[in-house]
């Protein structure tokens, strides 16, 4: 019989009352549980990052065929992400360079966000008032 590896992680409240309680399993059994529950945070995080590449930025409609394109679009898309992302850090730290150790990033958010910046600048470009915009 196979040994597994079980790290349960406890969710307090302020009187230190449990809210909730995940269960993580493993098959590796020395790895210590915080770096296992680092390394499933990450996995998590990956996670998210490949549902917003098919949502929202079009993993999976791209139609190219040779190989060199398709990477270069898979690029390209994980690139506009991660400089989302970075959008988002930077407004978080206000221009300071800490580290961000939780951060909820949603691709949806940053279209939405650059979307309504294109078309407030538009119609106020269309009224003349293009020049009292703050960059």
């Amino acid at each position: 019989m196979d040994a597994i590896n079980v790290v349960v992680i406890k969710r307090l409240d302020r009187y230190e009352h449990v809210l909730a309680n995940v269960i993580l399993f493993s098959t590796h059994t020395t790895m210590p549980a915080e770096q296992f529950r680092a390394l499933h945070s990450a996995r998590f995080q990956l996670e998210f990052d490949f549902r917003d590449a098919k949502q929202h930025a079009k993993l999976t409609t791209c139609q190219l065929q040779s190989t060199m394109a398709l990477e270069n679009h898979w690029n390209a898309l994980f690139f506009a992400l991660n400089l989302g992302r970075a959008e988002v850090i930077l407004e978080i730290n206000g221009l300071q360079y800490r580290l961000v150790t939780s951060l909820m990033f949603f691709c949806g958010d940053i279209k939405r966000r650059a979307y309504n910046r294109l078309l407030t600048w538009q119609i106020l470009s269309n009224l003349g008032l293009q020049s009292q915009l703050a960059e």
